[in-house]
């Protein structure tokens, strides 16, 4: 079985790419922008997340049930997420 073994320079130029969503974040986090500014940063983590998960983890080249198994846990994240947004927003003190 042949393995899909990255070049190099597609790790640096992903981890240049997470550098510059980095310090673009951190420019962003200057701005007064109210609710503009919170989905644009919100946006770059994300597309982050998705370099760091399909290149360093090598999720692109895994099988169909790696793919599955990922989506899940990340499904459970959302529920997590959910349920503590849903706890926090019905307390009376807020």
């Amino acid at each position: 079985m042949k393995k899909n073994i990255p070049v190099k320079y597609i790790y640096a130029a992903v981890w240049v790419a997470l550098q510059a969503l980095l310090f673009s974040m951190f420019g962003f986090s200057h701005l007064h922008s109210r609710n503009a500014n919170t989905i644009l940063i919100l946006t770059f983590a994300v597309a982050q997340m998705l370099l760091a998960v399909l290149f360093f983890m090598r999720l692109r080249h895994s099988p169909k049930l790696i793919w599955i198994f990922a989506a899940a846990g990340f499904f459970w994240l959302l529920i997590m997420f959910t349920l503590v947004a849903s706890d926090y927003l019905t307390r009376q003190w807020h």
